[in-house]
């Protein structure tokens, strides 16, 4: 059975493994280890802002709801330096605090989905689409936004799958050493 709530603090790390697990492509650079990068990005996440799919006890998945008061992460550098090393760990807080931290443009009204991730071996099990439904449900917010890689084909079709519709593309200016060519942004909005 799966319980889809909101995060609690004793969740953190599991939170963060979670996520340094489904994203490790992108941290690669910065680690290869999942655990090591979990370490080091534990203590910048807002647990507030999260939620988790709880299957059993065990975390199977995340997300975090942001909005344009406070962001679900930052980037804790005296964290990065430790986990990763002095040069890497600034390499990191300069590039994840662009991207962590960057300040939202969207009025109060709209809910930004991040860090949507599901543990490899719950994936393909509808985790995703549960985990987004029902938080989107616990939420205040008229309306939702969030941004997927170009090449990121099955978080687009299940986004679609749930109402979301693509409404701007935006180049990325580094798009040969990420991986992607742009990021498209989708909204949702309640009926």
């Amino acid at each position: 059975m799966l319980h889809i709530r909101k995060a609690k603090e004793t969740d953190r790390n599991h939170v963060a493994l979670c996520i340094a697990e489904a994203f490790e492509k992108d941290f690669s650079i910065l680690c290869k280890d999942n655990q090591k990068v979990a370490d080091a990005m534990a203590a910048g996440l807002n647990m507030e802002k999260f939620y988790v799919a709880d299957r059993k006890g065990t975390i199977a998945g995340v997300l975090a709801i942001s909005d344009c008061n406070g962001r679900a992460a930052r980037a804790e550098k005296a964290s990065l330096k430790k986990h990763f090393g002095f040069f890497k760990g600034m390499i990191g807080t300069f590039v994840l605090k662009e991207e962590f931290e960057k300040q939202l443009e969207y009025p109060i009204t709209t809910g930004y989905l991040e860090f949507v991730a599901v543990r490899k071996k719950y994936r393909k099990q509808g985790i995703a689409t549960a985990m987004i439904q029902e938080s989107m449900l616990l939420t205040k917010y008229q309306d939702f936004v969030l941004d997927v890689t170009d090449i990121n084909t099955n978080a687009i079709k299940c986004y679609t799958r749930i109402g979301f519709e693509e409404f701007k593309r935006i180049p990325e200016k580094h798009g040969k050493q990420k991986g992607f060519n742009e990021k498209i942004f989708m909204r949702y909005c309640r009926k």
